[in-house]
């Protein structure tokens, strides 16, 4: 009998170990939101990139290409926090296709094609985000 209350005490303390310890690693899920909107150059729909959000202090980010209206919609929730938001070459949507040469088009300020000279900033907050992003000439 006292094999059997031992058994038993052993067991409960491996099962609080074990629903415990999960919580203890020190992980934890960060609010995220979702991120859409429009790009603007001159007043019109920008659509010859695509557009990436870059968070510096977590160094995580998404893209999404530039629709034919201008807008885009990032693929995916980001964490909450500042973006710096710049341009890149579209992605090809096609992967099968064949590779094309990258290039900017330099009729937009070149000052939007890198996150480290870009004056883009947003904040992003959990749930839906909204952005339009107009680039200046």
């Amino acid at each position: 009998m006292v094999w059997g209350r031992r058994y038993l005490v052993l067991g409960l303390i491996a099962l609080s170990v074990i629903l415990v310890l999960p919580g203890c690693t020190g992980r934890k899920t960060k609010p995220k939101g979702s991120v859409e909107g429009k790009v603007t150059f001159n007043g019109h729909p920008y659509t010859e990139a695509s557009v990436v959000f870059f968070n510096q202090e977590t160094g995580q980010g998404s893209s999404a290409n530039i629709q034919p209206d201008g807008s885009f919609r990032l693929p995916e929730r980001i964490e909450v926090g500042t973006y710096i938001v710049y341009l890149a070459p579209k992605m090809e949507e096609d992967p099968a296709a064949e590779p094309k040469p990258v290039s900017i088009d330099k009729t937009v300020p070149e000052k939007y094609w890198s996150e480290s000279t870009s004056d883009i900033r947003v904040e992003v907050k959990t749930g839906s985000n909204q952005f339009n992003i107009d680039l200046k000439p």
